[in-house]
């Protein structure tokens, strides 16, 4: 008899019905063992407890028991499965079905690149700031975050444009 369950039995117990921390829900319940399994004084020890059932294995499987869990037993493994992470806003998106990207998702309002008619300039624009044709994106990049420094303050969605 069991007078203290450790960390294998619940994990054989686990096993037994196949959760795990990432898939909770138990998705079958079964767990063959031959007389020479390593874990078949532990899965004896859990049928004594009345967490697990056992039965003599079908022959198309061979020799050996078919443990079950009870209910007993499945409640126990599932009640002592970590906590679940919170879900964070990117998993919320993962999940989403949507077609637009993760700042468009958030309500961030993406700069469009724009280029000059040559193609040989670019500049980053959005409707909180205009930042000026540069050579490479990087120099564009910066333009536009001191543009959008110097317009600080004076566009917000809500209120629009401020004029001092």
């Amino acid at each position: 008899m069991i007078n203290q369950l450790e960390l294998r039995h619940i994990e054989l117990l686990q096993h037994t019905i196949g959760v795990t921390p990432k898939s909770r829900e138990p998705y079958h319940n079964h767990f063959l063992a031959g007389d020479d399994h390593y874990a078949n004084t532990d899965l004896k020890e859990l049928v004594a407890a009345g967490y697990m059932a056992a039965q003599p294995a079908p022959a198309m499987w061979g020799d050996g028991t078919v443990f079950r869990c009870t209910p007993e037993g499945s409640a126990l493994a599932i009640s002592r499965l970590p906590k679940p992470k919170k879900r964070s806003r990117y998993d919320d998106y993962l999940h989403a079905e949507v077609c637009e990207s993760f700042a468009e998702w958030l309500g961030i309002e993406v700069p469009e690149r724009e280029y000059s008619d040559s193609f040989s300039r670019v500049r980053l624009k959005s409707s909180k700031a205009t930042g000026e044709y540069c050579k490479t994106l990087k120099d564009a990049k910066a333009s536009y975050k001191a543009a959008l420094k110097v317009n600080k303050g004076k566009y917000t969605p809500s209120n629009g444009w401020h004029y001092e």
